[in-house]
This record gives structure tokens, sequence and C-alpha cells, in this order.
């Protein structure tokens, strides 16, 4: 088990190269047998092991093949500084950078874009990874009739092949609550656009897309008095816009889904109190595997994309190895 015990500060020159293109996926480029995509992606695996131990609350984990390295965020660190954090297999760890919560410096997601770079999803606004990693906006706003609007609490982000950004927004720092809370998308030009908006506080949370990128998968962690948990599936037309959309499956009244992860055989991976709940893409339920700690995020990686990368509530990040290779997104 490792801890992380000291604060280092990851040279720009090393980010630039870690971010390198998301095609280095080697389970990508050989392809996938037929045999494996249609097993049980959890039939009997082995438990959850301990990867480090942050000490902290830890988020949005993904993976980067090129560096064979896991970006993490720690949104509330010691003495409440969040942080941008990559750890290797081995469990060593390293600060890439870290934040303040009164500017709203808060990293929480992580995603890579169709060019390999890093996209770290803060509080307030979006970043894009290379030499210039947290100096270069995605985004801090939206249009809106009331000319460019804050985001309030971004959570999660994930990128289409086309560039297309879509992220959440549930709302958490509304002050008072409820607000109204938004899903984006960011086309390849950097115009953000308002694709959904929720006034019945559903608090969207994690994203996924599916293997052909035609599917998007939102989780709605607390809907509506009453209204369980839910995912939801939104279609996505070529240029990367949302059409019709239908629920994919509903989760356990206090089961609190978080983050959301997608293999290659199109098995939807949900981040819930209960551990990690796998779902066929036709919604039928293959499992769950207990991890002890709740999760909050996952990341597929390691050599052949099998490892499953679990951040918790609590101050540890575990690893499991699972049947079906994932998708890095």
């Amino acid at each position: 088990m490792k801890r992380i015990s000291a604060v280092l500060v990851l040279p720009l020159c090393l980010l630039a190269a870690a971010c390198s293109s998301k095609s280095d996926d080697p389970a990508a480029a050989d392809g996938v047998s037929a045999e494996d995509l249609a097993k049980n992606p959890i039939q009997g695996i082995a438990a959850a092991k301990v990867l480090i131990d942050t000490g902290s609350y830890t988020d949005g984990p993904v993976w980067h093949a090129g560096e064979q390295v896991l970006f993490f965020a720690v949104p509330i660190g010691d003495g409440d500084v969040p942080g941008l954090y990559r750890v290797r297999p081995d469990g060593s760890a390293m600060k890439v950078r870290g934040g303040t919560i009164k500017d709203g410096e808060v990293p929480v997601g992580n995603a890579v874009d169709p060019s390999g770079q890093l996209i770290t999803v803060e509080a307030k606004k979006l970043l894009r990874g290379g030499a210039g990693i947290g100096q270069v906006p995605v985004a801090a706003g939206y249009p809106s009739d009331k000319g460019d609007t804050p985001f309030d609490t971004l959570n999660d982000a994930v990128a289409h092949k086309n560039g297309t950004l879509y992220v959440t927004d549930p709302g958490y720092f509304a002050d008072p609550p409820p607000t109204t809370n938004r899903l984006y998308r960011i086309g390849p030009d950097g115009v953000v656009t308002v694709a959904e908006q929720f006034e019945n506080v559903p608090r969207p949370n994690g994203v996924a897309l599916s293997p052909d990128q035609k599917i998007l998968y939102v989780g709605f962690e607390r809907p509506a008095a009453g209204t369980k948990p839910y995912i939801e599936k939104y279609y996505v037309n070529p240029d990367g816009t949302l059409a019709e959309h239908s629920h994919f499956i509903e989760m356990d009244m206090d089961s609190s889904p978080d983050g959301v992860e997608v293999d290659k055989a199109g098995n939807v991976y949900v981040a819930n109190k209960a551990g990690v709940t796998v779902f066929k893409s036709d919604g039928k339920k293959l499992g769950n595997v207990a991890i002890p700690e709740q999760p909050t995020g996952m990341a597929f990686g390691g050599a052949d994309f099998k490892t499953l990368y679990v951040t918790t509530q609590g101050t540890k990040i575990y690893s499991l190895k699972v049947n079906v290779p994932g998708i890095n997104q």
C-alpha cells in the first residue's frame, strides 16, 4: 500500500509528454476477440485491492496509455487544498498542480480529448492539458439571456472523437438551493451550449460514451423527491448534438450513482454506494463488485485495459482486474 506523503510538482514538459493520443490504446489497435466481448466482465474476478492511500477523498480518474499513469483529482485535500495528481501502477504518485477552493480552482474530473490532451474539470472552468495546463481555459461559462453566465459546479466530462465535450453541472455550490442543473455541449470550435437543463434538481453527474460513440450515458444521482436515481441514454448525432433520450436503467433509491464507464462490449459500469454495478447495453444487470469505500469514479487502464481503477469517498484508490477490456475516455 502506498500513501501520498509529499507535495511534488510535475514538470510541465513531462505533463505535456504524458498527454499523447488515445490512439495509443492497444486494445483498440489490436481489436478484441469475440470471446472476450461475450464474457460477463465481473464473473469470477478477484476482490479489489488498494493501489494507493491518498489520505483524502478522490475523484475523476482517467488513464493515460502513453505514460501508463492514472490522473486523478483530490477535490478536498489536506487543509482543504485541492489538487490534480498522477499515480503509476506501482502506487507511486506525484502532485501535478494545486488549487484553491476560494477561487473555484477545484479539480473534480478528468478526460482526454481526441488530440490526446488532458481535460481537467474544475468547479468553475475546464482546462486543457499540455504545457499550458492550468493556464489555458477551455471554457469558464455559457451564453445566456443575461450574457456570459459562469458555470456553477462542473463535475464530469467526456470527449467525443469529433472533438465535442459533454460536461455535467449538478450545481453543488448553489446558495441557496435548488438551482437549475445543466448538461453542456462544447463543440470543437469551443462554443458552449446548454444541451439540456433541469429544473427539478436531478443532479447530473457521471458521463460516458458507448463504444461506437452514438450513445451518451448520463447519471442522475439525486432526482426530484420520490424519483429513483437513474442513468439516461442520449442518442448522439454525427455532428455531436444530442437527439432523443430515454431512461437506460433506474438505480436503488439510496444508491447515489456517481461515475459512469463503458467497456468495449458496451457494458455500462456505475459507481454507487453498493460498489461498482455493471449492466449490459440492453439494461440487464450483470452484477455488482463490492468496494470497501464508496466509489466516486472509475477508469479503465493497464496494458490490456482490463484494470479498473476506482476512486472513493474514503482515502484509497482501488484497482481490480475485469474480464473485458474497457474504453479509455
